[in-house]
């Protein structure tokens, strides 16, 4: 199962998505976390220190996480010809949730033998006017497209605030999306943007629009009012939550005066895996999308060829 945590920037994905972290573990999942913020607030609420050199999105990591992945796929003409969308072909390699395996164990963060959290990094004095937090994404893409899950695996990812999503693959990459929106106009507008993006993207029914830092009935009237609907679920303001970052520690589950939302998401969740042909049909569209971009043919040449062929 791969879940997303999204929403305005402020509206608590990232708090959500660490105790949503803790709940699976808790409950005995094997779960990766990927910090894809570039903010990076994910890692930290983990317990996680980051640097630039364990970033995913750093040029060394990319290059040997690329390496790993094309393994000998012959459709791909070498690891410099990856792009975001490339999927995987005979020979790749995939990458499973096993603490032993390659990528997890060279480049994410073990919290213990089921629990592993990769960040892909932010933004560094070197990408100042050059770079594009896109671009770093890419890296991801490539991860979460060459995964190989068993049935009580998680992959659980903080992402970018806001519709960014949109402006890459990720939005077609998960089997929920969650959208966090607390009871204010801007967060609201952001949810709905999301859904009117998801809807034209044909995901809408990945999403999952939930409700946080409810302080009473008006707010849930509020959001319910605005949305058009109820939200699958909603956290109230938790006091347990705002003194433990006070203390500048990480949030737990049991700072939580009811981990039923936590339970709602996870019971949502269980059995909505998207069809593999389906997500194939997706991602297919948009890696020929891509294709079509003078600068990915400027650069890679045809990459449609990295399609099998139907």
């Amino acid at each position: 199962m791969k879940i997303a945590f999204t929403g305005k920037g402020g509206s608590g994905k990232s708090t959500l998505a660490a105790l949503f972290v803790g709940y699976l573990r808790a409950s005995g999942h094997r779960v990766l976390a990927v910090d894809a913020d570039v903010n990076v607030h994910l890692a930290a609420l983990l317990g996680v220190t980051t640097t630039a050199g364990t970033a995913l999105s750093h040029p060394d990591n990319v290059r040997r996480v690329r390496t790993h992945l094309l393994g000998a796929n012959p459709r791909v003409d070498g690891v410099e010809h990856f792009v975001a969308t490339t999927p995987p072909g005979p020979g790749s390699n995939l990458v499973t949730l096993d603490a032993a395996d390659p990528v997890l164990a060279g480049h994410a963060t073990r919290l213990d033998d089921g629990t592993h959290v990769l960040h892909v990094g932010t933004y560094e004095p070197a990408d100042i006017g050059s770079g594009c937090y896109h671009g770093h994404l890419a890296i991801l893409e490539n991860l979460l497209s060459h995964l190989s899950l068993d049935a009580r695996d998680w992959v659980v990812c903080d992402m970018v605030a806001g519709t960014d999503a949109f402006a890459n693959s990720l939005h077609a990459q998960f089997d929920v999306i969650v959208v966090v929106a607390e009871p204010t106009p801007e967060s609201v507008s952001v949810a709905r943007r999301y859904r009117e993006l998801a809807a034209a993207a044909g995901v809408a029914d990945l999403l999952a629009v939930v409700g946080n830092k409810v302080a009473d009935g008006t707010d849930r009237e509020y959001l319910t009012r605005e949305l058009g609907g109820e939200p699958l679920t909603v956290l109230t303001t938790q006091a347990g939550l705002r003194r433990a970052r006070q203390r500048g520690v990480p949030p737990r589950v049991q700072d939580l005066d009811d981990v039923t939302p936590l339970a709602v998401i996870a019971e949502h969740a269980g059995g909505r895996e998207m069809p593999g042909e389906r997500r194939d049909a997706l991602m297919r569209t948009l890696h020929l999308r891509l294709a079509q971009k003078g600068w990915v043919r400027a650069a890679h040449g045809d990459v449609s060829t990295q399609l099998a062929e139907v």
